[in-house]
């Protein structure tokens, strides 16, 4: 029998880890059996990967989403793609970015499509189409970071700041942690 754990994607910035949230989540996401989810590039996505990854005895395991080539249209370097904490790169001919909050074919629906649930660090405006997308398909979906951090972002998503809301995020979407 396989045992389908859920998938919790993270996104957020591809530049900066932002540590103080990204390491705690990838951390808590590994002791609660979930599956995560990344874009499989620098930044947070290979930060929460990192942490998700050091947690001994886990569950699930770690997926990229990994675009087919670079924003200028090159093919990927090798050396950043995946990050070396991703166990399951799953490459898609899909664009790096979205052109437009909900373009049909990018990777960033393929992020967010593939989730159960959403927790949204810190980004740019790939992130942003990321939660754009998320309040669209209705995804569960957290901000987690500085509040200050997302004054360009939709007002919806709930917010937090302390990692014990994500926890609380995850009892409220998934139930107890057992």
């Amino acid at each position: 029998m396989i045992n389908r754990y859920p998938i919790v994607g993270v996104m957020g910035s591809h530049e900066k880890e932002w540590k103080e949230y990204s390491v705690p989540l990838g951390t808590l996401l590994a002791q609660r059996g979930f599956n995560l989810l990344t874009g499989a590039g620098d930044g947070v996505m290979s930060a929460v990967a990192r942490s998700f990854t050091e947690v001994e005895d886990r569950k699930g395991v770690t997926i990229g989403i990994l675009p087919a080539v670079d924003y200028i249209g090159q093919k990927l370097n090798e050396e950043d793609y995946p990050n070396s904490y991703i166990e399951i790169p799953m490459i898609t001919p899909l664009s790096i970015k979205a052109e437009s909050d909900i373009m049909p074919f990018s990777r960033n629906l393929v992020n967010v499509m593939t989730a159960n649930a959403l927790v949204i660090l810190p980004g740019s405006h790939g992130t942003k189409n990321e939660v754009s997308l998320g309040l669209y398909y209705k995804k569960p979906m957290l901000l987690f970071g500085p509040d200050s951090a997302f004054g360009k972002f939709p007002e919806e998503p709930l917010r937090a700041e302390e990692i014990h809301h994500v926890e609380q995020f995850f009892n409220d979407v998934f139930g107890e942690k057992k």
